[in-house]
């Protein structure tokens, strides 16, 4: 699920920065793919709090292995510190402005404070800040674990009336950003509440979702042309096509919720097929470096679309669809690469990658890599009892 949402994260940074500005077209289509931040959120709540669970006793303590929440940070503030710096130094590239050079140092730490030193930063960010007070986000779910079903309308209301204010009265910038804004918790609440309840209530959300896979497939449908409807009524109203699609407004929250069943339906059955595991931990393994590159490999190749004859460049459609593949399968050469580096860790948030001696036969099922925040032994993403793991292969 990871890796099909981070392809989509992708697709929306490719269509929206290789086309104008004010397209018609490619903001009706970026229109339609403002899930992705959504679902990752939902995602990594649910995967966080499935593993953690059991750290809450009966009276609502959590219990903490020492230096967990520590590590919780690192893993994902060491590279948010090194791409925020990359990206400041990029933007310094590209600027080619000696005003820029001077403020460069100002530049970046406004960035780090404000998630913008990228123009994806502020999900690494977010999740610095989720990952600070998830203790706390722990102790909520026990508090509230009769009475779920409010928590989730109450939160869901919250974030309707929150992306309504940030759409047609007020987003806060600046300062505000990392606290009532883009890059707060404030503005992914709901989606980090949905995935805990859903960790902690996973068996009933997977039946419900597999029973009523044809709803949800025509509900995704129907909301993609509702919004794809409000969107063009917007435009037609006189709203720069720019602002009628942007991330953050109402129309996002079902089409969001409609997104994420969708997206756990089709990975439930990517994974179910003999062909799956190993697309699945690679792409476990090497999604967060994707999306931390991708916008780097972007930059190259929208340099290289503007030096394009007219000739080439003049259907849109095929020069997006050609620079979303390059720009994918680069991202995952790139964080391929990076992963067998001493610096991976630092770099894609992830442990080394290194390969086994030749002599080694890899039982079946041994992963190559433990992934962060896997499910604890003994226990399926589901829940239910799994097999017993094979033998690790030797280094």
């Amino acid at each position: 699920m990871r890796l099909l949402i981070c392809a989509s994260v992708v697709a929306t940074h490719v269509v929206s920065n290789a086309n104008p500005m004010q397209s018609v077209p490619a903001n009706g289509v970026v229109n339609v793919l403002h899930y992705t931040r959504q679902a990752f959120f939902f995602i990594s709540a649910l995967v966080l709090v499935h593993v953690h669970w059991s750290d809450v006793r009966p009276d609502g303590q959590v219990v903490s292995k020492p230096g967990a929440l520590r590590r919780r940070v690192s893993v994902l503030g060491i590279p948010y510190l090194a791409w925020s710096t990359f990206y400041a130094v990029l933007g310094l590239a590209t600027a080619y402005s000696l005003g820029a050079a001077k403020h460069l140092p100002w530049t970046w730490y406004a960035g780090l404070l404000q998630g913008t030193d990228g123009y994806h930063m502020y999900f690494l960010l977010v999740s610095v800040e989720f990952a600070l007070v998830f203790p706390v986000f722990l102790k909520l779910l026990h508090a509230t674990r009769r009475h779920h079903v409010a928590l989730l309308v109450g939160s869901g209301a919250l974030e309707l009336a929150t992306m309504a204010l940030f759409h047609y009265v007020y987003q806060p910038e600046g300062w505000w950003r990392a606290i009532a804004g883009e890059s707060s918790l404030t503005a992914y609440q709901f989606w980090l509440i949905a995935g805990g309840v859903a960790a902690i209530h996973l068996g009933e959300f997977q039946d419900w979702l597999v029973r009523h896979r044809w709803l949800v497939a025509a509900g995704l449908f129907g909301i993609c042309v509702v919004a794809t409807g409000i969107y063009f009524s917007d435009v037609l109203r006189g709203e720069q096509p720019e602002f009628a699609g942007r991330s953050l407004q109402p129309i996002t929250v079902p089409l969001s919720i409609a997104a994420i069943g969708g997206f756990y339906l089709v990975s439930r059955w990517i994974a179910g097929r003999p062909w799956s595991r190993r697309l699945i931990e690679s792409g476990t393994y090497l999604s967060f470096g994707i999306y931390l590159s991708h916008p780097a490999i972007l930059t190259g190749l929208l340099y290289l679309q503007h030096r394009l004859p007219r000739a080439v460049t003049r259907h849109a459609v095929s020069v997006t669809i050609a620079i979303c593949v390059l720009d994918f399968a680069l991202s995952v050469v790139l964080a391929a690469l990076l992963s067998r580096t001493r610096w991976s860790k630092a770099l894609i948030g992830r442990p080394r990658r290194t390969r086994a001696p030749r002599h080694a036969v890899e039982p079946a099922g041994a992963s190559a890599e433990p992934v962060p925040d896997a499910p604890p032994a003994g226990r399926s993403l589901a829940g239910a009892p799994a097999t017993a793991p094979a033998a690790a292969a030797p280094r």
